[in-house]
């Protein structure tokens, strides 16, 4: 329990010779146990005045230090897997980072963020664009099209598997009609099996639009 500084002051005053009261009995008065109050006292013979304030609870070292070579690895990271063709954000290279090195204590996404934004590297978010800038051109009714995508996710076990999920939205209504997880990578196949369930739920759609990822080499025939 955290102690105010004016009971500590209390504390470190009090004479029970001079106030006429016993420990037990000044405890009970101001709520504090004897164990807190003798601890104070202790404090205060120690260090005098100063043991009134308590101490810092901050660490005495910070948890982690990133020298300079973690921040060369960060924008590397990024490159390395931008030229790859994958996702190449924040959280993709803390995982990167986390892979390649076998270290749970690496830089916080939000520090790798900082780290890129230092080395001009980061580039415009068109989510931070004004939504009345955004026009938005849907399909006029359910089952007229249908978009699929997949993305990758990290369990939080102990290896930090990675599965993908893919999901199927209808334009018009944005009903989510078919979500899966996979413990294998994107992959037509996998597509395949989701929308199968899909059409057997909501039936046979007019058309259906990918993002010309992994899951696009695949024949579909209703």
């Amino acid at each position: 329990m955290s102690i105010s500084l004016s009971l500590r002051k209390r504390i470190a005053s009090f004479d029970p010779v001079r106030d006429g009261k016993t420990v037990r009995q000044f405890c009970r008065e101001v709520g504090c146990s004897r164990q807190t109050y003798y601890n104070i006292k202790k404090r205060v013979k120690e260090r005098g005045e100063a043991g009134i304030i308590p101490d810092s609870t901050a660490p005495h070292t910070p948890h982690t230090k990133f020298d300079d070579d973690d921040h060369r690895l960060i924008p590397e990271t990024r490159e390395r897997l931008k030229k790859f063709g994958a996702d190449y954000g924040p959280w993709s290279i803390y995982y990167a980072l986390m892979d390649e090195n076998n270290r749970l204590d690496g830089p916080s996404r939000s520090t790798i963020a900082r780290v890129l934004s230092v080395h001009g590297v980061t580039e415009e978010n068109a989510r931070k664009r004004p939504r009345s800038s955004l026009k938005r051109f849907a399909r006029g009714a359910a089952n007229e099209l249908w978009q699929i995508d997949a993305m990758i996710y990290r369990l939080f076990d102990l290896h930090h598997t990675q599965i993908t999920i893919y999901q199927v939205i209808d334009d018009a209504t944005r009903l989510d009609v078919g979500t899966q997880a996979f413990a294998t990578h994107e992959n037509g196949t996998d597509a395949r099996t989701v929308l199968d369930q899909a059409m057997k739920n909501y039936g046979v759609p007019q058309e259906i639009l990918s993002d010309n990822g992994e899951l696009t080499p695949f024949v579909w025939t209703p």
